[in-house]
């Protein structure tokens, strides 16, 4: 079987999307803040014109950002998937530029679980695989905690029946 000549699939939990954008929204959100800063402290010494070109510059770099998580995070999701395969765990992302990625079952080392303060938020966790290359490994960066748990008993299972071959 050549898992390149079809993409993965599973695909990530939908929420994932909104933490996406989460991120970028707090970004936007402290651009923001810090374009009200810069207006109010040159508005208070007199730098009027100052003040106008940085919220315009400010809110302008708010908007963008808040653009760019719409588009990015829309298309990141619909590229990001992942499959466990018998030749190893196949993950493939990237929209602009696609990464395949098939991880060997028997070059696995270890299936850690991570879960930030956005990941617990929304429900989610992301799953790193270590794999025993100089390349370290791949993320399968959201998943619901059901299905992160019935990925990691399937490649620990398969990694098991790998290494008694």
């Amino acid at each position: 079987m050549n898992a390149i000549l079809r993409p993965p699939a599973r695909a990530l939990d939908p929420r994932v999307r909104t933490m996406w954008a989460t991120t970028l929204v707090l970004a936007a959100v402290g651009v923001a803040a810090a374009a009200v800063v810069a207006v109010l402290l040159l508005a208070a010494t007199d730098e009027s014109t100052a003040a106008w070109i940085a919220g315009c510059a400010g809110t302008a770099l708010a908007v963008c950002l808040l653009a760019a998580a719409v588009v990015r995070f829309t298309a990141e999701y619909r590229h990001y998937r992942y499959e466990v395969t018998d030749l190893g765990l196949y993950v493939s992302h990237g929209w602009l530029w696609r990464h395949w990625q098939v991880v060997p079952h028997s070059r696995v080392q270890t299936v850690d679980t991570r879960a930030g303060p956005l990941h617990r938020l929304f429900g989610l966790v992301a799953i790193h695989v270590t794999t025993a290359s100089a390349s370290g490994g791949t993320t399968v960066p959201g998943l619901s905690p059901p299905v992160a748990a019935e990925l990691i008993d399937e490649l620990a299972r398969r990694a098991e029946l790998d290494e008694g071959t």
